[in-house]
């Protein structure tokens, strides 16, 4: 295989400089030095670190995130970043070259890698590609902390390494997408935890049932805030003989109540009974703990729209549940699987990398639904996603249609449209890839019986929506949204690509070598183009192209994409062998 038989096997000499991509503050012209990479010298890996190799690196539009706000920027906030830049790239398929004393019978030279970015050591946040330095650089070192950290080595390996470097690469955005499927919230109160039950003064019921609520889970601390006398008396009857604090109050505004009686100025769940206000609903949502849960036993079903947060419900996966009955327990058990389900789907937004990804995995998975529909404001993007998937969907007889929204007259007829192809009904699962309000806002609108809104855009904490939160107790409808991977969800998508279950080639619109990462940046920073940009560190000069430029350029390279178009491992082997810039 020539050049690339010998950089998998490590047979060349090691450069003693290397390049490498660095932040050095806002702004783009703050990326690299006169829009080049920078030349270090090659690093030596200490007793307990390992020297790393960058095969592949995805470029994602967290990484233009860091550029857009430098030392603001959550993750590196207060960072000098002229005296400690931040090399970024957190999509990254890795070799190992070097191996420390200490991790000698663990690691060896040779071995292939993906990371997960979100280090935390002794409870601190160090993400890769943030504050430690991430793969656009040729080689790097792998620090003791990411092989010892809270969740225990960051470094996932590879089984199959008959794998392309691309292909492992994008398995860390491929699993944000997996894992926003793979949500769990709670089927019950937070064991232990902090509780709060509010009444509704008049419409507060007298009938309302807690003795499954406390079946199996006790609160630690329970504040009840205006309640009927009767309830309170039913609660504290289902909790006779456990060990808790009880407190209650009357008229209080919640915000003195989790200051009160809380640790953290919020509580883990929230339990209103009766219909309230919409300012008192606000406020509860406002006051919930990560993954805290507000659950509304309504008493009647009249629309009632809430401005939430959902930037919350990204971030923190805070949930909303309810129901019309008595049974106070029963919302904790209804709708909790977020899978792809029902009969129908329809993704808002969907031409961009993370929206074709959705868009596969949903026609790719064991039960498709019998309609898809994807949407986006560019032809561009349109186009793509057509040519992407019409032919798959149509061998898993899947009604799939792809829409702009600017080519109707009126948002009223776009809509009429949508609902139209679906047999002039609501949606059974939603995904929202805008971080527009406007439009999450839009999306709830189409959700049926049990439809779960997956809102997947990346939206910011204080980012609110108006949305009828009475569905979520009249039709038990949920809002979902995840922000990254855990470890388990990178194996499990690493181990679905080695499987070949997964294809995250189809991803791929663009290839570029080291020297024109800025032009990369700048594409993902403006969406131009439709699809995931991945970077060969070892190809030097290779100036950033579009795969179907790629294919006109270098036939020899092209002869290897698919029928459509796509990336593949012989592609890529291809690419490797006649731009790979090694000593031998």
């Amino acid at each position: 295989m020539g050049k690339l038989d010998n950089f998998k096997k490590i047979n060349y000499k090691l450069p003693d400089k290397i390049l490498a991509w660095r932040i050095y503050g806002k702004g783009m012209e703050n990326f690299g030095d006169n829009k080049k990479p920078t030349t270090l010298q090659m690093p030596e890996p200490g007793e307990d670190e390992l020297l790393v190799r960058s095969d592949a690196v995805g470029l994602c539009f967290s990484d233009t995130k860091i550029i857009k706000f430098g030392s603001d920027h959550p993750r590196i906030q207060g960072r000098d970043l002229k005296k400690e830049p931040v090399i970024p790239g957190h999509e990254v398929a890795l070799t190992v070259i070097k191996v420390g004393k200490k991790w000698q019978g663990k690691y060896k030279p040779g071995e292939r890698y993906i990371v997960q970015a979100d280090v935390y050591y002794k409870g601190k946040g160090i993400a890769y590609g943030y504050v430690l330095p991430g793969g656009l650089s040729q080689y790097g070192i792998i620090k003791n902390e990411m092989l010892e950290g809270d969740g225990g080595s960051y470094l996932i390996p590879l089984k199959n390494y008959e794998c392309s470097y691309s292909e492992v690469a994008l398995v860390e955005p491929w699993a944000c997408v997996v894992a926003s499927y793979r949500i769990k919230h709670r089927d019950g109160i937070k064991d232990r935890g902090e509780m709060l039950i509010i009444g509704s003064g008049s419409q507060n019921k007298e009938d309302w049932i807690f003795d499954n609520l406390f079946k199996d889970r006790i609160p630690e601390k329970l504040v009840m805030n205006n309640l009927k006398a009767e309830t309170v008396e039913k609660v504290k009857e289902s909790l006779k003989n456990h060990d808790l604090s009880i407190y209650m109050e009357d008229s209080t505004s919640l915000s003195d109540l989790a200051s009160k009686y809380t640790k953290t100025g919020a509580f883990d769940d929230i339990i209103i009974l009766g219909d309230v206000d919409n300012g008192l609903l606000t406020e509860a949502g406002n006051l919930l703990k990560p993954y805290g849960i507000l659950n509304y036993m309504v008493t009647s079903d009249k629309p009632q729209i809430v401005e939430l947060d959902a930037g919350k419900i990204h971030y923190d996966r805070i949930s909303f549940i309810g129901d019309t009955g008595n049974d106070v327990s029963s919302p904790y058990t209804k709708n909790l699987d977020y899978h792809v389900k029902g009969d129908s789907l329809l993704l808002i937004g969907a031409g961009g990398p993370m929206g074709q990804m959705h868009v596969q995995l949903a026609i790719e998975s064991e039960n498709p639904p019998k309609t898809i529909i994807a949407t986006d404001i560019s032809d561009d993007r349109i186009n793509t996603l057509i040519k992407k998937f019409s032919k798959r969907a149509k061998e898993r007889d899947i009604n799939f249609h792809v829409l702009n929204p600017k080519s109707f007259s009126s948002p009223d007829a776009y809509r009429q449209h949508i609902l139209d192809i679906n047999g002039n009904r609501l949606f059974d699962y939603v995904v929202c890839l805008a971080a527009i309000p406007a439009i999450i806002e839009d999306a709830s609108t189409y959700l049926g019986e049990m439809g779960v809104l997956n809102i997947f855009a990346g939206v910011s904490k204080g980012t609110i929506v108006k949305i009828n939160i009475k569905e979520t107790a009249t039709k038990s409808v949920r809002y979902i949204g995840s922000s990254g991977s855990a470890i388990e969800d990178m194996e499990y998508t690493l181990r679905k690509v080695e499987k070949g279950e997964l294809n995250t080639n189809n991803a791929v619109a663009g290839v570029s070598g080291m020297n024109d990462v800025w032009k990369g940046i700048d594409a993902v920073r403006t969406g131009s183009f439709p699809g995931k940009i991945v970077v060969y560190p070892h190809i030097t000069d290779l100036p950033l192209m579009h795969l179907n430029e790629l294919a006109e350029k270098y036939p020899d390279i092209g002869k290897h994409l698919t029928e459509n178009g796509d990336w593949t491992r012989e592609a890529e082997d291809a690419l490797l062998n006649k731009f790979l810039d090694i000593e031998e």
